[in-house]
């Protein structure tokens, strides 16, 4: 799918719930810094995933991701309007069924825009006057509820018209689904069909038009019967398919379907003559001159008359030339059922982009329609596509850029926050993002726990070493004691001292598990302080150890360079148990209050 689906559900939730909330949703559905592009192309995935992500962020909005996919149909009605679509959509039809008629054609009018659109199909199979029975046809699975969101929202904006819709039956097709709807809503307009009478019974009618001013007119054309025979081909068909068998050959043989995407039958047929059809002939090759194409219908018309003689009077001299040609045939028209023969005619053109793909078909300018815009297309297509395409590759460039851009933005705010969270506790540092006052952090905590922990022997390599020695020896006991202090979930506060290493358990997030969790960190700073080398010796150190349980006062002090600090008795007096302990000892004092 096009990123143009994609920006429409970021807009609408952005602008209904803030940019944060849409930063949560791509989160959520991995797809953090995710930048869409208008004619850039994503995975059908990626919508499922913003619906499952929607339906968990604005789980109160959003309850399911059926209800996601419904809000994601309508955002995308609301915010075509922005590129212009909404104008098409206000002309497709004088009224709701109308549009629906015309929604395949509405798709081809866009097509050219974005060439790569895997379109849907939809087939009104069913008329009353309290609505309709609406068949849709995809190659994506997921999308049954995107649709309604996108019937209902087209209905209520262009036609001031509430419709209920249904799902009668979803089934599953290969990797696509074909649903069937029933909509609901007052369709006034809709009038019973009536027999069509006889022109000849028409005063003052005109002559029914001969089979060879047709053909002269639709020069392309394809008749075929219900069998799915082709009964007749237009002179400019013939020549474009010289070397290859059209009459009496199956049309379901010669071409696929490429559009409408349904199957290629008689009953599908008649139910879309409204719908712009796109017949593909696979490549031909090493063709050579072949006249024996007859242009008579006698054999082929089981005894009917009438169609015979419109068609006796087409002429034969169609002329072939060997060529080589290697290029898909796109035949585009619509199909249209001629009563009076019983058979459908294919009323089309050749479907060519630039005047390369017309050499490749051994085609001329002449050989195109004058009454369409098949010659201006091919002309103009050379001049547009190059710059076209150079905007897109710009467009995709700079989504690329901005992408990246993002992404080094994302590592430079981890890296930020990780040197933030190691001077001050998360939870803090949070608070102060977010625009609070330093002294609003300032709070009472009734029962914490406090380390202090000393490198024996420290005071002599500071006499002793160099400078480079003292720094070597607390970066390394930094090494080994840091990664001590994350497992347990503790806080290191920064000291001012010398060898000093302190640590509170139960501030600023209270825990009542702060006295064991600090007790197991001594002990292992107890077994892991030999891996802290003395410089001079190279021989290990030794830690000496004391704690203290009670109440402290903490809070941020200073604004230039602002420092979580903790106040109390407790924090004296666990720093003389250390200075007084034991090496390779700890000892821990209590001063709480229990009930």
């Amino acid at each position: 799918m096009y990123g143009l689906l994609l920006e429409s559900i970021q807009h609408h939730v952005q602008e209904l719930h803030g940019e944060q909330v849409w930063q949560q949703v791509l989160q959520e559905a991995g797809l953090r810094n995710m930048v869409f592009s208008t004619h850039r192309q994503y995975s059908d995935q990626v919508m499922v995933q913003l619906a499952s992500a929607c339906s968990k962020v604005l789980s109160r909005f959003l309850p399911t991701v059926d209800c996601s996919m419904h809000f994601f149909g309508t955002c995308f009605v609301t915010f075509c309007a922005q590129y212009g679509y909404d104008k098409i959509l206000r002309v497709a039809g004088r009224n709701y069924c109308d549009f629906l008629h015309g929604i395949d054609n509405l798709h081809e009018t866009i097509r050219f825009s974005y060439p790569r659109m895997q379109s849907p199909s939809f087939m009104v199979e069913e008329e009353d006057a309290d609505g309709c029975v609406l068949v849709y046809h995809s190659q994506r699975k997921g999308f049954s509820h995107y649709v309604i969101g996108q019937l209902q929202q087209c209905g209520l904006t262009l036609y001031g018209v509430k419709v209920d819709i249904k799902v009668l039956k979803e089934t599953p097709v290969g990797h696509g689904c074909h649903v069937r709807y029933r909509l609901d809503f007052n369709n006034s307009s809709f009038t019973p069909p009536t027999p069509i009478q006889s022109l000849a019974r028409i005063n003052n009618a005109l002559c029914p038009v001969s089979g060879s001013i047709l053909f002269k007119l639709f020069p392309f054309c394809i008749v075929f019967g219900e069998e799915m025979v082709i009964l007749r081909a237009g002179p400019s068909a013939v020549n474009l398919f010289s070397g290859q068998q059209l009459v009496g050959s199956r049309v379901t043989d010669i071409f696929s379907l490429r559009r409408p995407p349904v199957d290629f039958t008689w009953n599908n047929i008649l139910c879309q003559q409204n719908v712009v059809f796109e017949l593909e002939s696979p490549p031909l090759s090493n063709i050579a001159d072949d006249n024996s194409q007859s242009h008579g219908l006698e054999q082929t018309l089981n005894g009917t008359t009438k169609l015979k003689q419109c068609v006796d009077e087409v002429p034969s001299d169609v002329s072939t030339a060997s060529r080589k040609w290697t290029s898909k045939r796109l035949l585009r028209g619509q199909m249209k059922l001629i009563k009076e023969w019983g058979h459908m005619t294919f009323l089309c053109a050749p479907l060519v982009g630039n005047l390369e793909e017309l050499q490749d078909l051994g085609m001329f300018i002449n050989d195109l329609n004058l009454y369409d815009s098949s010659r201006e297309m091919v002309i103009a297509g050379w001049q547009h596509a190059s710059q076209l395409e150079y905007l897109m590759e710009q467009q995709v460039e700079k989504s690329n850029k901005i992408r990246k851009n993002l992404k080094a933005l994302d590592k430079a705010r981890t890296e930020s926050n990780k040197l933030l969270y190691s001077m001050l506790p998360e939870t803090i540092a949070v608070r102060l993002k977010h625009g609070e006052d330093p002294i609003n952090t300032c709070q009472t905590f009734d029962a914490v726990t406090i380390l202090f922990s000393y490198l024996v022997g420290f005071k002599d390599i500071c006499s002793n070493g160099s400078a480079m020695d003292i720094v070597r020896v607390m970066n390394n006991s930094f090494m080994v004691f840091d990664p001590i202090v994350d497992k347990y979930g503790l806080f290191k506060v920064e000291t001012l001292g010398d060898a000093v290493y302190m640590v509170a358990g139960g501030v600023p997030d209270v825990r009542e598990d702060h006295a064991q969790k600090v007790a197991h960190l001594a002990l292992e700073f107890v077994s892991e302080a030999h891996k802290v080398k003395c410089p001079l010796e190279g021989t290990s150190l030794s830690v000496r150890i004391g704690m203290h349980t009670g109440s402290v006062v903490a809070g941020i002090v200073g604004k230039r360079t602002p420092q979580y600090c903790l106040f109390g008795d407790t924090v004296n007096t666990a720093a003389r148990m250390q200075s007084h302990s034991q090496v390779g000892y700890t000892y821990h004092s209590l001063n709480v209050t229990v009930p």
